[in-house]
């Protein structure tokens, strides 16, 4: 439950730099008043900042794919600026990096946007470290994280709308 706890405040933090900075852009202080929002209100905000946002845009690098049973996952990186990583880190946010993970049909090539993934980051500091949930965002699943070593291997273990369970690969350069 603990876990849960720290997960879901995790999530919630993640979600609100976001909607912060684009709040503080353009002026916007309902989002902020009294502190009334409660989490279903923030999912749908931070759900709705992403409809027809490009995550797979120029400021994202591919780092590699997998497939498995059916499933190609692929896997972007945006590497974050100072200024964000500072904003992170004033949060308690050691974040350097957001990932995605975009899976598809191996035949059709269509979006698989529904299930759950989870992100371990191996190779960048500490390897015991537990598995990130993966969030939906558009038409893929993310995350921030710290990546810190030169040669970085993600797993993703999913179970996507058809029940299977899987798992994927990816390595990665941190230049």
């Amino acid at each position: 439950m603990k876990n849960l706890t720290i997960a879901f405040l995790t999530m919630f933090l993640v979600l609100s730099l976001p909607m912060l900075a684009l709040s503080a852009s353009h002026g916007d202080q309902d989002m902020h008043k009294g502190h009334e929002m409660n989490m279903d209100n923030a999912k749908e905000k931070a759900h709705d900042m992403h409809k027809g946002h490009d995550m797979s845009g120029d400021d994202f690098v591919e780092a590699g794919k997998d497939t498995q049973d059916g499933v190609v996952a692929t896997v972007k990186i945006k590497t974050y600026d100072e200024e964000t990583v500072n904003k992170m880190k004033a949060m308690g946010m050691a974040a350097t990096h957001h990932v995605m993970v975009f899976f598809a049909d191996e035949k059709s090539g269509d979006a698989i946007v529904a299930g759950k993934a989870a992100l371990k980051v191996k190779g960048s500091g500490d390897d015991s470290a537990k598995p990130a949930m993966l969030m939906l965002m558009g038409n893929g699943f993310g995350t921030d994280v710290n990546l810190e070593g030169m040669m970085i291997t993600f797993e993703i273990g999913t179970k996507l709308e058809d029940g299977k369970k899987r798992q994927f690969e990816v390595g990665f350069h941190n230049m």
